[in-house]
């Protein structure tokens, strides 16, 4: 097996389904992606009778997950692709809606997970791309595909 490229990797999101299968649409602009997982918190467990300290796994602390894009202007989206990215999360922020999202790797594994999500304008100086963050809480588990 041999490494592979990072090139491919989609964020994807759509609305909770009321029945059914959700159906997304892939996020135009994305170019860093956060670790996803987390590290198991410890849980001291050390006796009077241990010589050393003790501890099991505890619960999983994700924290937020945190994507960059690439800030778009004026494009049109698809059946299958959102580009106008910032608009259209703005919109989600903003009603407060708790979104399916999907990330999928260039080798086919990836997570799904729901939640709510923030965007932020980042930082600008001169003959610099425009870019912002998307922050999303999780609401459940993050699932394997």
């Amino acid at each position: 097996m041999s490494e592979f490229n990072s090139k491919g990797t989609i964020l994807s999101v759509a609305p909770v389904p009321t029945s059914g299968d959700p159906t997304y649409k892939k996020l135009y602009g994305l170019f860093t992606v956060p670790e996803m997982g987390g590290t198991p918190e410890h849980i001291d467990v050390t006796n009077l009778e241990d010589s050393i300290k003790r501890n099991i796994l505890g619960i999983q602390d994700t924290g937020t997950l945190d994507f960059e894009f690439y800030a778009t202007e004026s494009e049109v989206d698809t059946d299958t692709q959102i580009r106008d990215t910032w608009d259209i999360l703005r919109g989600y922020q903003t009603a407060g809606n708790t979104m399916m999202w999907k990330l999928i790797y260039p080798d086919s594994e990836g997570f799904t997970w729901k939640g709510k999500c923030s965007v932020r304008r980042q930082s600008v100086g001169v003959n610099n791309a425009v870019k912002f963050t998307l922050t999303v809480g999780l609401e459940t588990e993050l699932t394997d595909i």
